[in-house]
């Protein structure tokens, strides 16, 4: 081992040998290897944390997908009940209409029952199926016809316009246009 001296600031020599400073950099070199396994140890802690806590918000998460999933499905099953009855209703007046016209008419009294027997059928389709079966059903349609199916998406639009007014709750003017309407009819 060799003999280490120092010089003083002002240039002189001390004459001590220096042993203390290569118990410093063993002591530092210590130092740092234990930071860098404690921060070793610290990744590997936060990092099995980090993977647990995404392991729990993936289940959240899609607890939270499920739960919404289940509503829209039950507004869209209760839509899709409110729709085929109003198709059937539609499907009575038609049947309603055909039977008006049967005296006068009785040709296009047997066209407009074909008419309401079809609308019947749609309703009742609608009533039994799936939302998905009825999606991918109007989708095959659109392709096939799709002339057909823009007359029909005019025609439904109305039909849906009509009866989402007719079910909007109008505060203080279903009164005064029943009674304008009952006065309207006796006049």
């Amino acid at each position: 081992m060799s003999d280490t001296y120092t010089a003083r600031p002002d240039g002189k020599d001390t004459g001590a040998k220096d042993f203390g400073s290569q118990d410093l950099a063993g002591k530092a070199k210590d130092i740092v290897r234990d930071v860098k396994a404690k921060a070793s140890d610290l990744t590997d802690g936060v990092t099995r944390a980090a993977k647990d806590n995404a392991s729990q918000l993936g289940d959240a998460a899609l607890d939270m997908a499920n739960t919404a999933k289940g509503k829209v499905e039950s507004a869209v099953t209760e839509r899709k009940s409110l729709g085929a009855d109003y198709i059937g209703s539609i499907a009575q007046a038609t049947g309603r209409a055909a039977h008006e016209f049967e005296a006068e008419l009785p040709q296009a009294a047997h066209y407009i029952r074909q008419a309401s027997e079809q609308i019947q059928g749609v309703a009742d389709t609608v009533r039994e199926r799936d939302v998905r079966e009825l999606v991918g059903e109007v989708q095959d349609f659109a392709r096939r016809q799709p002339t057909l199916f823009f007359g029909g998406a005019v025609v439904l639009g109305f039909a849906a316009l009509r009866f989402l007014k007719s079910s909007a709750p109008q505060a203080g003017r279903g009164q005064t246009e029943a009674n304008a309407f009952e006065a309207r009819r006796e006049g």
